[in-house]
């Protein structure tokens, strides 16, 4: 795939069971040889661990709850749950949007190669408002992720969530010796994510990646769409291996030129997403280990035909 210029993305495990669709999508996490866990995963299992131990506790004080009470119970969501739970769900969003692309870009090729326009001729369809979505989808799904971050950061801190809900705000309210008394924000630090403000006393700001991946979100959900310029409107096949007949479809995306593929921004993106959240998961001081069942937690077993 280096050869060619093609990236991984991630592995795709489809089945189906019983009539049933089944799939798991495992994305590339730069540095690690194991992909078994998503970072969604990863923060998934943060909330079902925190939810689990909060949930056990008050069974202890309530036997036998109504339906309605143990809905109450679960809702009943701890700050730290609710904003690694909504983290998680970001980050599947985020998976979904890739996940769409990926296939839009599969069946393009395909249509093409079976259409013999394999000349670098462009065109355009009606099925190119599935690309327009799912391209804005990432970048809203990359904003909340990030935000939904920065709150979890300011409530270990013990800052104010509501003047913090967003990375902005609480970098803008950072200083050094925040980046101390949390991990997370050391390890963006560490990437260069976060940088001291020049010519200031203890102030910071978003910087590298972080900061060029929010700009462009910005430019893309709060500016204009994409597809909204003309050089957006078209794709066309690129031959990647001519002897062998190996081609991939190319989407422009118009940024300080058209030169770039869609799918290929994103995926930079989406790469460096994971890694920052595979990291900050890590840092978190929760337990993100895959929650088990024990004996006590089994109320009864039925066997399925």
């Amino acid at each position: 795939m280096k050869q060619r210029g093609l990236k991984f993305v991630a592995f795709h495990d489809i089945r189906w069971m019983k009539g049933a669709y089944y799939s798991h999508w495992a994305p590339l996490i730069p540095g690690q040889s194991n992909l078994s866990l998503s970072p969604a995963d990863l923060w998934k299992n943060v909330a079902n661990n925190l939810a689990d131990a909060r949930i056990q506790a008050a069974l202890q004080t309530q036997q036998s709850p109504s339906p309605d009470e143990m809905e109450a119970i679960v809702d009943a969501k701890s700050e730290p749950e609710r904003l690694a739970q909504s983290i998680a769900l970001s980050l599947r969003n985020l998976d979904t949007s890739v996940e769409q692309i990926a296939s839009f870009y599969n069946e393009e090729l395909t249509n093409k190669l079976a259409d013999g326009k394999i000349d670098g001729s462009r065109s355009a369809s009606t099925r190119d408002q599935a690309l327009y979505a799912q391209v804005h989808s990432f970048f809203l799904h990359f904003g909340a992720a990030r935000d939904y971050l920065a709150t979890f950061i300011a409530f270990q801190l013990g800052k104010d969530r509501k003047r913090n809900d967003a990375m902005a705000r609480l970098i803008e309210n950072t200083r050094t010796a925040d980046i101390e008394g949390s991990a997370i924000l050391k390890s963006l630090a560490s990437k260069g994510y976060i940088a001291p403000r020049e010519n200031t006393s203890g102030k910071w700001d978003i910087a590298g990646w972080l900061q060029q991946a929010t700009e462009l979100r910005n430019e893309l959900v709060h500016k204009r769409t994409y597809g909204q310029k003309l050089a957006e409107r078209m794709g066309h096949l690129r031959p990647v291996d001519l002897e062998n007949g190996l081609y991939r479809y190319f989407r422009p995306i118009a940024l300080d030129d058209a030169s770039n593929d869609v799918f290929d921004v994103i995926i930079e993106h989406y790469e460096k997403t994971n890694e920052l959240f595979f990291a900050t998961v890590k840092a978190s001081g929760f337990d993100a280990s895959i929650p088990r069942v024990t004996e006590k937690d089994i109320i009864s077993i039925k066997k399925s035909m």
